[in-house]
């Protein structure tokens, strides 16, 4: 009798994990009834939608995550849905939505579009989701009004424009684009949550009307000084986090900051330290990667100027330092 050999998990070959997986997969879609309401096939291997999806009457929630969908035509007449997700599959194009108008949350994340078109009719749409596709342009979003979330992170994006109409918006995340300036963002006056990481920023600016912004995140950017601040009062984090500022200013008003990333810049003056000292419910910093992080001092300086801190960089401050 041949000797039986234990298979580890990390041994086990791809081909193999595919024709074991395989009848669990047929036998989620042979559960599926027509009047579900909820219906997951997450990372199920399909290339192409079983046909009770088509026939599903009653669906709202329809999960296709981490598929090979190229073609999802039979989704577009599902009346019934309030929620679509499509995140990692092939997709070069957003499926036509005229039907889906009781959609409120639709992510395309993690595809191949290269356009934002068929969207128009979503008006009762909240959440938008299309990071990692191969977008250049915001475009065909006007009718969106009463989008609170838009991610547009990880795409081709050079300028922030068509958003004027979308004033309901409370975050929105642009990170990884192309995008080299801060600006129309004016009639977003509800935004609470602003993410332009990674970008080619070389200013801080263009933020005057969101006086609500509680979280503004710029960092790995080309930014050289803390200015354009000056109306953001609610601000509870902010993040300048590698960029190339060598002073902190301009942050008297920011007195209900709570999170201040700055590692990986360069200051080198202890004092400035100091002019964070309004903010006193301030409780994490970040001054890794500055000249001042080199003080063999460094942690026990930034505790006796800020002693309402808990976290310095990545660590916890002890009670006594």
């Amino acid at each position: 009798m041949a000797e039986m050999v234990e298979v580890k998990p990390d041994e086990v070959k791809p081909d193999e994990v595919e024709e074991t997986d395989q009848p669990f997969e047929n036998e989620k879609i042979l559960m599926i009834k027509e009047d579900d309401e909820d219906v997951d096939l997450t990372h199920c291997r399909l290339r192409a939608l079983p046909p009770v999806i088509g026939r599903l009457t009653r669906v709202e929630v329809l999960t296709l995550r981490q598929n090979l969908l190229s073609d999802v035509t039979s989704v577009t007449s599902l009346t019934t849905l309030r929620e679509l997700d499509l995140y990692d599959n092939e997709l070069k194009d957003i499926p036509d939505t005229t039907q889906l108008t009781q959609l409120t949350f639709l992510d395309l994340s993690f595809n191949h579009i290269s356009s934002i078109d068929h969207l128009e009719t979503l008006v009762d749409i909240q959440k938008l989701f299309l990071i990692q596709n191969k977008l250049a342009k915001m475009e065909n979003l006007s009718t969106l009004t009463n989008l609170t979330m838009l991610e547009l992170g990880s795409n081709r994006i050079r300028a922030i424009e068509g958003l004027d109409t979308l004033v309901n918006i409370e975050s929105l995340f642009i990170g990884k684009n192309k995008i080299s300036k801060l600006e129309n963002l004016d009639k977003l006056t509800k935004l609470k949550l602003l993410s332009a990481q990674s970008n080619r920023l070389t200013v801080i600016e263009g933020l005057d009307s969101l006086p609500l912004l509680e979280e503004l995140y710029l960092s790995h950017n080309g930014i050289k000084e803390m200015r354009g601040l000056e109306s953001l009062s609610n601000l509870l984090t902010l993040d300048l986090a590698c960029n190339f500022i060598k002073r902190i200013e301009n942050t008297s008003h920011l007195t209900k900051l709570e999170e201040f990333w700055f590692n990986g810049n360069q200051l080198e003056v202890w004092s400035d330290v100091d002019l964070l000292q309004p903010a006193k419910g301030l409780q994490t910093v970040y001054f890794e990667g500055n000249p001042i992080a080199k003080d063999t001092q460094y942690r026990r300086k930034l505790k006796l100027s800020l002693p309402s801190l808990r976290q310095i960089d990545a660590t916890l401050v002890r009670a006594t330092v």
